[in-house]
């Protein structure tokens, strides 16, 4: 099934998320035609199991275990308490809404037909899908209107975060370069290559010459992801690009250029910027990333809370 943010979050928050022991897989048990009844609203067998089947293509195989039913049954139980705050918030979403998420997601799997398909291949119609949307969209708009905003995380949290795991702070050896790629097709002749290798030659001394390495990447660069930016490329640490690539990179002193070098691509011209050495990373330097963390797990642990209370605020059987 398809989930956006309030789904994912109720998952993380009733356990489906969370790393579990490997166990067997199992097969699913038999269950009554009515599995549970949150406040007089019952959740039917179909309805569970259509769940079940769209989460197994989600989780590893491990995690269909034992308690794999239960999860997801809590996981529904929680969901229709949410968005029954939801109805008496006034917080339901429109049809105009609704549609408008299932164009997207349409857009996302190519097309009305491939999104019918890939449905049918759960057991679901489009007019399931619109239920599950409702129920979705208006539990995003009560995190995001309610819950998110009350959330904070002081600089002592963050820094106290940071403190207690260092482990999980480290950094490998890492390198930062520019580039510029003149591709070469893999069916390409020895002749074409040829003239592919003289062309980034010429550039190379124009290099020498003292033209510009961003200007030149921009005109003749054939990498869409970097060329727009002058051939700048991402901190990459040893392994993450090809070994001709690497060996070049880091035998470069930071401003240098690298002669003319040839790898499965093509022919790449390199700059090094920056190498740093691998060890603990700064504060200054993940505390957007921890502030993130810890806003996210705050939230969770808030909607796990909330669902706690309206359980036993309400009413709620669960027949299996």
């Amino acid at each position: 099934m398809i989930m956006v943010l309030a789904s994912i979050l109720i998952l993380a928050a009733t356990g489906l998320g969370r790393t579990q022991q490997p166990q067997a897989t199992t097969a699913a048990p038999e269950f009554p035609e009515i599995v549970a009844r949150v406040n007089g609203t019952e959740i039917t067998r179909v309805a569970f199991l259509n769940r079940a089947t769209a989460l197994k293509g989600q989780l590893p195989a491990t995690q269909i275990n034992p308690d794999f039913y239960k999860r997801v049954l809590d996981d529904m139980v929680g969901g229709e308490l949410l968005y029954q705050t939801v109805e008496k918030k006034g917080l339901a979403p429109t049809a105009p809404e609704i549609d408008a998420e299932i164009e997207s997601q349409k857009g996302r799997f190519g097309g009305h037909a491939e999104l019918k398909k890939a449905l049918e291949a759960q057991g679901l119609t489009l007019d399931d899908l619109r239920l599950e949307l409702q129920k979705e969209i208006g539990i995003q708009k009560l995190i995001e209107s309610e819950y998110i905003p009350a959330i904070t995380v002081s600089a002592g949290e963050k820094r106290k975060f940071y403190d207690e795991n260092t482990a999980q702070m480290q950094r490998p050896e890492q390198f930062r370069v520019a580039h510029i790629l003149l591709l070469v097709e893999a069916s390409a002749t020895p002749e074409v290559k040829e003239e592919v290798r003289k062309k980034a030659g010429a550039i190379r001394s124009l290099l020498d010459a003292g033209q510009d390495f961003a200007e030149l990447a921009r005109k003749n660069s054939g990498d869409p992801g970097s060329k727009d930016s002058g051939g700048e490329l991402p901190w990459m640490s040893p392994g993450q690009t090809v070994p001709p690539f690497e060996a070049a990179a880091l035998a470069l002193a930071p401003g240098e250029i690298s002669p003319v070098v040839e790898t499965q691509f093509g022919f790449h011209i390199i700059k090094l910027h920056e190498k740093r050495s691998a060890g603990l990373m700064p504060y200054e330097e993940v505390e957007g990333r921890i502030d993130e963390f810890l806003k996210r797990r705050t939230l969770q642990q808030k909607i796990e809370t909330e669902i706690q209370t309206l359980k036993a605020q309400g009413k709620v059987e669960v027949f299996i």
